[in-house]
């Protein structure tokens, strides 16, 4: 029990006055220790409601481990209070383990009848879940307890089984040869789901109890099936609502956090795609003194008409100020030498003379007179000191103007929110990769079917300029696809996976989801086309956030821009705009074809191009069927077409102009 941490609450006024009398604490302690946990914290509470419950809550919801068990105050007594505290904390019951505890003592003696021992699961708001036992405050009765607990590895297993494991393992031992040869009692069996009889000629036969058809026979409040109970069991209809698009959408605004990680980057392209995490003022004016903007001559206007000068360069004035007679030669950019306050165009000049070997000017004829200030930029012209530049939530593009700006202030650095890491994960028993890294090239399927899905996502996340975790394939099986998710989450911030979400027998994406990593489903289900089956969770308050995507190719990119990218948009610190919130802007095009409509919203899959009168113009990618990865090329745009209503019209027209949400550059 390497993995798991227990917390044991001794419950006594005595022991909370003296911590050196409590007796059954360390005989706890002791037994949980040799049997393997990692870690065993004790704490001593007295008989007392609120503080039981203030140290279970601790450990539990806080410290996260994965066994508590109390000693004490489970008797008649009037100040035993344990399970009037416990009781209300515990969220799934186990009646069965009571029961076998409490078979256990009565047969070492029946003043175990006045024992008011409980047991029971308790789900932490973080989604995590302990297993609960109340225990005697004798050391012998605790003793007799831990026989039970601690007997055929009945803890590990039940711990396992809380924490994401299949028990497969176990399942498979308890239907070994050796209990096949062994007279199980019922009345002390503890807790495993296979009981054992004598039949009539005195045989041994193993058989499970009796499983409703028609409808699910857990009573645990999930809403999925448990995966391992093989697919006459699975649901004949979705349990999850078909929420419309509008509502996805929203749940996914609301369960996606705030970014809340800042890192400071250097001035150079690795900033490019973030979003500023700070507001960058200008630490002093720009241009920080009076500068020209034209190649000329720095002249005095009030002391210079137009006439014959002697010209002079910023290597002359080094050791000198400007002379009467004298015009300073200066370049677009330059600031003005002082006694100098406007600027004569090279246009408006004419050489005299030059230097032979040099090729200097020495002698230049000024044509025009010029007004004080002209041809220049004042100090403070193109922002003042402490002006607000670039405010926070601002995007660092790829066209140079944000990172071009901080390079103007002065900028060797700025602080941005950090990006989301995104772990993709492609499911199925008939995938092969065909990427050049995998020695992949052939399944047990009977054909082909080359997984899109991975390499086309990860072009469009690494193009946004997000880091790409490559989970791979995984075969429709539990253990290897709950240990793909549980790498994810590990190591990214957002799960996607493309398979394994509607309703064949090994879609298992929802109920581990549901059940072993005890995320919270948000919907399950979207009213349109394509992605219906599109799944939206969270685990850990929206600490990770975990996307479960249709297998189809098609419908896989198409949620992905719907419903993914406005997620990491938040998570990446992008202000919501009024209009559009996270998700991608839209523009109004017109319709090169009619367009039929469909009983869901549909997002049919177009080019956008402008055409001679500089009108946007939307061109069908074709068929649009979502296991069509082809009806993504060229594709930089999704058409939103509205449900058809009844007796309403039956396709948009050609000509006509609709709503479109751009993915990409218009061509």
């Amino acid at each position: 029990m390497n993995a798991f941490r227990a917390g044991i609450i001794t419950v006594s006024d005595t022991a909370s006055a003296d911590a050196s009398s409590d007796r059954s604490g360390p005989v706890l302690s002791e037994h949980l220790l040799t049997a393997g946990f990692s870690d065993v914290q004790r704490s001593v509470s007295p008989d007392d409601v609120q503080s039981i419950q203030t140290q279970l809550l601790r450990m539990v919801d806080s410290q996260h481990v994965h066994l508590i068990v109390t000693t004490g105050g489970t008797g008649f007594g009037l100040r035993d209070v344990t399970p009037e505290a416990v009781e209300p904390l515990i969220t799934r019951k186990t009646p069965a383990l009571t029961h076998a505890l409490t078979n256990h003592s009565l047969q070492k003696t029946p003043l175990a009848a006045l024992s008011r021992g409980i047991t029971g699961i308790r789900r932490s708001p973080s989604g995590k879940e302990a297993l609960i036992v109340c225990l005697p405050g004798s050391p012998k009765a605790v003793k007799e307890c831990l026989e039970v607990l601690l007997g055929n590895d009945l803890l590990k297993h039940a711990l396992e089984l809380l924490n994401g494991g299949s028990g497969e393992a176990k399942h498979k031992e308890m239907q070994g040869g050796m209990h096949r040869s062994t007279v199980i009692d019922t009345a002390t069996d503890t807790g495993c789901a296979h009981h054992h009889h004598h039949h009539g000629g005195g045989g041994i036969h193993s058989h499970s109890a009796p499983k409703p058809r028609t409808t699910p026979a857990d009573h645990s409040g999930f809403r999925t099936i448990d995966p391992s109970s093989g697919p006459s069991l699975r649901h004949r209809t979705s349990p999850y609502p078909l929420v419309d698009l509008d509502e996805a959408l929203s749940l996914i605004a609301k369960h996606t956090p705030a970014p809340t990680k800042v890192e400071t980057l250097p001035l150079n392209t690795s900033l490019i795609g973030h979003v500023l995490a700070e507001d960058v003022s200008a630490t002093s004016d720009l241009p920080p003194g009076p500068t020209t903007n034209v190649d000329g001559y720095a002249v005095n206007a009030a002391t210079t008409p137009p006439g014959k000068y002697t010209v002079v360069t910023l290597k002359a004035l080094q050791s000198r100020s400007l002379q009467p007679g004298e015009i300073f030669r200066i370049n677009t950019g330059q600031g003005l030498p002082s006694g100098t306050d406007s600027v004569v165009m090279v246009e408006d000049t004419e050489l005299i003379s030059s230097d032979d070997a040099s090729g200097e000017e020495v002698s230049v004829k000024l044509l025009a007179q010029v007004d004080p200030g002209e041809n220049v930029r004042a100090r403070g012209s193109d922002v003042r000191a402490s002006q607000l530049v670039l405010p926070r939530g601002t995007t660092i593009s790829a066209l140079g103007g944000e990172i071009g700006t901080l390079a103007f202030l002065g900028r060797s650095c700025a602080k941005v929110f950090r990006k989301p890491t995104i772990a993709i994960l492609s499911t199925g028993n008939e995938l092969v990769d065909p990427t050049p890294s995998s020695s992949q090239t052939k399944t047990d399927w009977g054909f082909n079917v080359f997984d899109s899905n991975r390499p086309g996502l990860t072009a469009a996340i690494t193009g946004l300029g997000f880091n790409v975790l490559d989970l791979g394939i995984t075969t429709d099986n539990v253990d290897t696809t709950l240990r793909a998710l549980r790498t994810g989450l590990s190591e990214a911030d957002v799960v996607l996976t493309t398979g394994g979400t509607s309703m064949g027998e090994s879609d298992l994406l929802k109920p581990l989801i549901e059940r072993q990593l005890a995320g919270r489903i948000h919907f399950g289900r979207v009213a349109m086309k394509p992605g219906k089956p599109t799944t939206f969770a969270s685990l850990n308050e929206g600490e990770k956030i975990i996307f479960a995507l249709p297998g189809n190719p098609a419908s896989a990119l198409v949620t992905f821009y719907v419903f993914v990218l406005p997620c990491l948009r938040k998570l990446s610190g992008v202000p919501p705009s009024v209009e559009d919130g996270w998700n991608l802007p839209k523009v109004n095009v017109k319709l090169s074809s009619g367009m039929k409509l469909d009983p869901r919203p549909e997002f049919h899959r177009v080019v956008v191009k402008v055409d001679a009168d500089g009108e946007l113009v939307a061109y069908s990618t074709g068929s649009q069927r979502s296991s069509g990865m082809h009806s993504m090329s060229t594709a930089n745009a999704l058409i939103a077409l509205p449900a058809l209503q009844k007796d309403g019209q039956r396709m948009v027209e050609k000509g006509s102009r609709v709503r479109a949400i751009l993915l990409g550059a218009v061509v």
